[in-house]
């Protein structure tokens, strides 16, 4: 049961603003509503907290924290807050927080359908892991990277034929997985927490990195690597390794060993695998630079968006073989246009004479 008054009713406003119209999803401290924002007529997905009465103080604390951290994150493959406040309900005081609405679905749900293509998986883990690098610049762990809380969408931008989202910061914690929390630390979903998430260890940003190779690993194959009860699942990746099946390109088999080594100092950084699947380049995604750069970025995006609709066989060498081969076919195509210029000048000069 939501920790959140049944007095929040659809259609009420929430500081003489925000009409809430739908819940949409519940969790541990809160639910969330689709609603209208009656001064800009947009809909809105709207978080409402319990009331404080019906928290613990490690619950009130996590909530401000939540807040805070919202307000300083800005990216692309982030859902951005737009605002916060308090509203007084019949049972005191909820605090809330207004976010994008996303009608995209989640990557649990293209999973419910099968395994995706491998060149698809790649596209979507360099945003994940972008998404990611950006968080950790911000010294922030996610903690929660699972199938549920990735949002995707048709519509390409940045050289992506699909944009994906990260979401759940503690914002919209359905009710569609099993959750490990303790004092406010330890903070997952079973099939995809780390080996230190589950040992009770120091988390830190190799973490997410874990639980990304997972989510990627489970997007190749269609299966879940880690199930079973929750005991179960937590204790399983603390005996072995995932197991990458022969199937998989050998490319994504070296990267996702590394990503989910059991030692969180030998996987590589979110960077380093956005770099990877990018197929060796170093571009992260993110408003294009000022300045001498701002060519070579342009340059860059166009050869990844031509990459994205050429390279068929689906994996990172795909990209730099396709990139060879426009380089040669460059160099034949200047020669030829070169020759044909130089014989359209001889046959002028001969016509002359």
């Amino acid at each position: 049961m939501s920790l959140v008054s049944t007095t929040a009713q659809t259609d009420t406003v929430l500081a003489g603003r925000y009409r809430l119209m739908e819940l949409i999803g519940t969790g541990g401290m809160g639910s969330v509503y689709a609603a209208k924002d009656e001064h800009t007529y947009r809909n809105v997905a709207v978080k409402l907290f319990a009331a404080p009465q019906a928290m613990t103080h490690a619950d009130r604390v996590r909530q401000e924290r939540e807040i805070r951290l919202l307000s300083m994150l800005s990216h692309p493959g982030l859902i951005p807050l737009y605002d916060a406040g308090t509203h007084q309900l019949p049972d005191g005081p909820h605090r809330f927080i207004v976010m994008e609405l996303i009608s995209d679905p989640t990557l649990l749900r293209r999973l419910a359908d099968g395994p995706l293509h491998s060149y698809e998986v790649a596209s979507l883990g360099a945003q994940l892991a972008d998404g990611l690098a950006y968080v950790h610049s911000r010294g922030i762990v996610h903690r929660d990277v699972k199938p549920a809380n990735i949002l995707i969408s048709d519509q390409g931008s940045a050289g992506f034929s699909r944009t994906v989202k990260l979401t759940d910061f503690g914002v919209a914690h359905f009710v569609d997985g099993t959750r490990l929390t303790g004092d406010g630390t330890i903070i997952g979903t079973a099939a995809y927490l780390s080996p230190e998430q589950v040992a009770g260890e120091p988390i830190t940003f190799a973490t997410d990195v874990y639980s990304l190779g997972l989510v990627l690993l489970e997007a190749l194959t269609g299966v879940q690597e880690f199930n079973g009860t929750l005991v179960e699942a937590a204790l399983a990746r603390l005996q072995r390794d995932p197991v990458i099946p022969d199937t998989v390109a050998p490319e994504w088999r070296e990267l996702l060993s590394a990503m989910t080594d059991r030692e969180p100092a030998k996987r590589p950084s979110a960077i380093s695998v956005s770099r990877v699947l990018r197929g060796g380049s170093s571009t992260i995604t993110g408003p294009i630079p000022l300045g001498p750069e701002r060519e070579e970025h342009r340059r860059d995006h166009r050869l990844h968006r031509r990459a994205h609709r050429h390279a068929k066989r689906g994996t990172f060498s795909a990209v730099r073989r396709w990139r060879r081969r426009n380089v040669i076919l460059g160099s034949v195509g200047s020669v030829a246009v070169g020759a044909l210029c130089w014989g359209s000048y001889l046959l002028g000069v001969l016509q002359a004479h």
